[in-house]
């Protein structure tokens, strides 16, 4: 479902004027009483034909009814028309199908339109918007947990947020009382299970499985589970009981270190987007699955670039854990001394004043943050008597959370919302 505003616009906008082709390369072009005009493939035009034959819609399902094996990819069509009292396009074709599309259906999906693909590559919620110390201190989005509770275009809000700057916080949940992470996740979503288990508890304890547990002290910047092959690509962490002192969050965007990188130093950015590290985690955990004990047993190793790179050359990932880095460097010995000067130098961009972000989580807080875009870290900290600083978390995929925001649109009927069929 479109909003109301985005289709009101259109259809003042303007009416069909004209239909002509198809031409030799079986486009039809069409034309608006605004003179704007569009190039329509024909066999496009056939392929998502709004019609029951074509598409199976309801609220369950919306799919393409045709076969791609079945389907003839010449098929004529045998009449066009602008229908002008329908305002739409009408096409007989040889089968006997009569499609008809809306003017509005029409401008929203132009081929030819560039506005119309720059709108619809909105659905994807990208690009980020990257930053550093003094732009995210301005805009960090904080939002209240009980509206998020209650309130679904605070979800979406805050989902949105996270999807453009890769981190945003809830504030005031009740005061260490559990639970919090499972009740956030189920406005959400699935939550990701991890060999950590599906909801896991942050405190320091001996025989301790990740290095968060392992004391009080501060931090490497990191990104969680460089160890797999395909990580958990969103970490949210609820604040049970804080320190007494320290323990602040820390936080710095990977992509916007890259491309300083990039710009500042390109034979480090060249080497970190080229070689890749491999990383190893081996041990154990033991978390409750359905009111049973379980331990899980692991011996993960994977590979990835510090910084990957997407087709068209933007940054679309960062994978960093020094911690399990393994000894392995698959590459010529003489190799290696630049590699480790490139670590240095992304590790030292990481901790410069101008991209960090700084903040305490206060009991009952929640952050939502980007783990392939952002690496964590937190300052050492010291505990009240009888008290120890405890975070509860869960793992999150961008397919999840961007359904929400795109579910949310739809159901909310807000102008960012987007055509499914």
């Amino acid at each position: 479902m479109l909003s109301a505003l985005l289709i009101r616009n259109i259809r003042n906008a303007s009416k069909l004027a004209s239909v002509a082709g198809p031409n030799a390369d079986r486009i039809v072009n069409v034309k608006w009483s605004n003179g704007k005009i569009g190039e329509f493939p024909l066999i496009w035009l056939r392929d998502t034909s709004p019609d029951a034959a074509t598409y199976t819609i309801s609220p369950a399902m919306t799919a393409r009814n045709l076969t791609m094996l079945e389907f003839d990819v010449e098929q004529k069509a045998k009449k066009l028309w602008i229908d002008g009292d329908e305002d739409s396009l009408k096409i007989e074709w040889e089968s006997g199908l009569l499609s008809t599309f809306p003017s509005e259906w029409l401008q929203i999906r132009n081929p030819s339109d560039q506005e119309a693909k720059k709108r619809r590559r909105k659905v994807y919620l990208f690009p980020e918007e990257t930053w550093g110390k003094e732009e995210i201190e301005r805009k960090l989005k904080r939002f209240s947990h009980e509206e998020f509770m209650k309130n679904d275009r605070v979800v979406h809000d805050f989902l949105e947020a996270v999807c453009i700057d890769g981190i945003a916080v809830l504030k005031g949940a009740p005061k260490g009382v559990r639970g919090a992470v499972e009740d956030i996740g189920d406005r959400i979503g699935m939550i990701k299970r991890t060999h950590f288990g599906m909801v896991f508890e942050v405190s320091t304890k001996a025989d301790a499985s990740n290095m968060a547990y392992a004391s009080n002290g501060g931090l490497p910047f990191h990104t969680d589970f460089p160890s797999l092959s395909h990580p958990p690509q969103l970490q949210m962490l609820h604040m049970l009981q804080s320190a007494e002192e320290g323990g602040n969050s820390l936080f710095v965007d990977g992509f916007h270190v890259a491309e300083q990188l990039r710009k500042e130093n390109p034979e480090v950015f060249r080497l970190l987007t080229t070689h890749s590290m491999e990383y190893i985690e081996e041990g154990y955990d033991v978390h409750e699955i359905n009111g049973k004990t379980f331990r899980f047993d692991y011996d993960m190793c994977a590979r990835h670039k510090v910084i990957r790179l997407n087709d068209e050359g933007k940054v679309n990932k960062i994978q960093f854990g020094n911690a399990m880095r393994s000894w392995f460097y698959d590459c010529e010995p003489a190799k290696v001394q630049d590699i480790y000067r490139a670590m240095k130098t992304f590790t030292e961009h990481c901790y410069q004043p101008r991209n960090v972000l700084k903040f305490r989580l206060e009991d009952g807080d929640t952050v939502l943050w980007a783990n392939q875009r952002l690496l964590h870290t937190r300052d050492g900290f010291k505990n009240a008597t009888g008290k120890s600083r405890t975070l509860t978390g869960c793992y999150f995929d961008w397919d999840i959370v961007k359904s929400r925001v795109r579910y949310l649109r739809d159901k909310l009927t807000l102008e960012q919302n987007q055509p499914s069929a």
